[in-house]
């Protein structure tokens, strides 16, 4: 399994455990019970997103422009 390559949100839901997001790769969501448990489902949701990508012949986004954008949002 690859590890998240991607800058992942992760945050309470409002019905109670977690929600996580790879706003990069649209679509790419998971819950969990604790935060622990909601980055390792983002992470098989990543990987089987990926593969789809790949399988479908759809671009892969590139995670460092994102970088870059959010470091210039803090720097600014």
């Amino acid at each position: 399994m690859r590890r998240l390559a991607y800058p992942a949100l992760i945050y309470p839901s409002p019905e109670g455990g977690f929600v996580g997001e790879i706003p990069q790769l649209k679509g790419c969501l998971a819950q969990g019970e604790t935060e622990f448990e909601c980055l390792e489902e983002l992470e098989q949701v990543m990987e089987l997103w990926l593969e789809t990508a790949e399988k479908h012949s759809i671009p892969i986004p590139n995670s460092l422009g994102f970088i870059d954008r959010i470091r210039q949002a803090v720097n600014a």
